[in-house]
């Protein structure tokens, strides 16, 4: 889930509520700067929140930015990036001081707890499990490097429009001394040709403690319709059998239904892509031991509704413990991460040859032939989300993975073999740091004639995202495609996406050439007790396309961009999966701006082409 409800976030609240309130926008910046720090000094001192706070709190949307249901308009000369920005970089550099002096990091997080409760960003029993559990980490970052608030901020807030200044963070992977081969546009197959059958799952999210008629409001806020969800205030809190749009995760009879329609309805899948978060969003009380329990339990519901299907998974973000903590390989004290990725060596062997399990077991990283011609890299993108703070750490090509994937790009190429990407964030996700970000996107235009196909998740949305040329802006050269969640956190209806894709025979393209997206109505399932998918739409007839190449998908982004485009009404309809919560909000011009950016970038690095949104 693309959420600020994070250990990140928490711990750094206090950066959030020092703010500029009562200092005059033309101050200068060491005025301002002043301001926040005198303001954050009380707030640290003396552990009170005054009217100041408080009102910051309201008009910054807090409690909806950390449940990641706000966005703002975010980006370098954005305001309200400017002060939250400034804010965070004062705030932050407190707390490292207060580290640094010795100050006891109990008295810290005491502190921000209160803060956190006071402010009713969530309940006292959310705080205090998060802000506790994050904390160690955190510590051992600060003080085992130099580190200043706006670098901190800069890599961890990269999607408020937040950037570092230190020059540490801009690296480079080395690709192969090898030219790159004349580019050609693909064929695409003729009538008749073979095809083959994909089904992609994204963000499982499955809660075995779902509870229906539980409270779906409860005090938690981020996640709810549990037993100890607290008492109902009213009958419209409860919570439904068959999964809630509010935040509440998917039941095990949900997933279960949805894998028994697929296999009733798509008896030709010849293999199966699983893009990540399996674990649902209880991020302030989940453990190692819980964590693996619910992958396992997921893991075996595939692997006994669809057995005989290849599955390739790739990791999310909330598998680990705490949820984002993805240290790299070479931390082997008390926070290792060999808990995690030696189980998915384990459970990842269900499918997998015995040969991957080194670089699974090292960062949970692979490749696999999936038919000759036709290799495929699972990519862990938790080197590159922001919220992952061990990238404050060390942010530098983390196990190396970006440099073995270009050389497993190499070796494809070599090969005469196309190469199918898959990950759990896609690199123009506003919370991928620029840097990695970057160095991705160079990888993917070098072997822009290798790769046959791009797929993520993590949005929980229906989208996808174009490739552009950055030495020839009207290249678009890949497309990619982000797959809809099977969780209905939050606001959504359940969903897959199922591609057909040119088939297994000499010299295919393996392109996508069309997709199918089926859901699950909530609103009508609830009250029907009757759990019924149906298709809704497929994306050449929807969006009346001739073809899904590249070219394509950007001239639908151009049409998209038109003032009452009707196109965009149908594609935002498609990205919240047709569900009544968004058909009631629906999408003014400041929402259309920021999915269609959202659609333009795959570089974080540049964000441009997003300019005369």
């Amino acid at each position: 889930m693309a959420s600020l409800t994070t250990p990140a976030a928490s711990l750094l609240l206090l950066s959030l509520l020092a703010h500029v309130a009562g200092v005059p926008v033309q101050s200068s910046p060491s005025a301002i700067q002043d301001a926040l720090r005198r303001e954050f000094q009380t707030a640290l001192q003396k552990g009170s929140v005054g009217p100041v706070l408080r009102r910051v709190a309201q008009e910054l949307d807090l409690e909806n930015v950390l449940r990641g249901t706000s966005r703002w308009e975010h980006g370098p000369s954005s305001p309200i990036s400017i002060i939250f920005c400034a804010t965070c970089a004062v705030g932050l550099n407190e707390i490292i001081v207060a580290v640094k002096n010795g100050t006891d990091p109990t008295t810290i997080v005491n502190m921000l707890i209160n803060h956190c409760v006071n402010l009713h960003l969530a309940n006292r029993n959310f705080c205090e499990h998060l802000l506790n559990e994050i904390e160690p980490q955190l510590l051992w970052i600060m003080t085992n490097r130099e580190l200043t608030g706006k670098d901190m901020c800069g890599m961890i807030f990269v999607g408020l429009g937040c950037h570092t200044n230190n020059p540490d963070r801009v690296w480079e992977v080395t690709l192969p001394d090898v030219p790159k081969p004349p580019v050609t546009d693909p064929v695409l197959p003729q009538p008749g040709s073979p095809v083959m059958k994909v089904l992609h799952l994204a963000d499982t999210h499955f809660d075995p403690y779902y509870q229906p008629g539980s409270n779906a409001q409860c005090g938690e806020k981020y996640f709810c319709c549990r037993e100890e969800s607290g008492p109902l205030e009213t009958p419209e809190a409860a919570a439904g059998k068959w999964g809630d749009y509010r935040n509440c995760d998917a039941p095990r009879w949900l997933l279960e239904a949805l894998y028994e329609h697929i296999n009733a309805t798509h008896q030709d899948l010849d293999f199966i892509i699983w893009t990540g978060d399996l674990v649902p969003h209880n991020v302030w009380n989940t453990t190692r031991q819980g964590n693996l329990e619910i992958i396992r339990a997921a893991v075996h519901m595939i692997r006994d509704y669809f057995p005989g299907v290849p599955v390739f998974p790739a990791i999310g973000n909330h598998e680990s413990h705490p949820v984002n903590s993805f240290p790299q390989p070479y931390i082997n004290n008390e926070f290792d991460i060999s808990w995690l990725y030696d189980e998915i060596v384990t459970l990842w062997q269900t499918w997998l040859p015995p040969e991957v399990a080194t670089s699974v077991g090292y960062s949970a990283y692979y490749t696999v032939l999936i038919k000759p011609g036709l290799r495929l890299l699972s990519i862990n993108t938790n080197y590159c989300y922001g919220y992952n703070w061990w990238l404050v750490y060390d942010d530098v090509d983390p196990a190396s993975e970006l440099q073995w994937m270009a050389m497993e790009l190499q070796k494809a190429e070599d090969a005469g073999e196309k190469v199918y990407l898959i990950s759990h964030h896609h690199p123009g996700h506003e919370d991928c740091t620029n840097t990695w970000s970057h160095q991705y996107n160079r990888i993917v235009l070098r072997y822009e004639s290798t790769i046959a196909g791009l797929f993520y998740g993590h949005t929980h949305k229906d989208h996808f995202l174009m490739f552009y040329d950055p030495d020839d802006a009207n290249r678009a050269y890949h497309v990619g495609y982000v797959a809809q969640s099977q969780t209905p956190y939050h606001k959504l209806n359940p969903g897959y996406k199922l591609y057909t894709v040119d088939g297994h025979y000499e010299g295919s393209s393996y392109r996508v050439l069309d997709n199918e997206n089926w859901v699950m109505d909530l609103d009508e399932v609830n009250a029907s007790d009757d759990p019924r998918f149906f298709l809704l739409y497929r994306s050449k007839e929807a969006y009346g396309l001739d073809d899904l190449t590249p070219a394509s998908w950007s001239s639908l982004v151009e049409k998209m961009k038109e003032p009452n485009s009707t196109l965009f009404d149908d594609f935002f309809r498609y990205y919240t999966k047709d569900a009544r919560p968004y058909r009631e909000e629906g999408c003014d011009e400041s929402c259309k701006s920021f999915l269609l950016c959202r659609l333009m970038v795959s570089d974080t690095s540049d964000k441009s082409r997003c300019d005369d949104l």
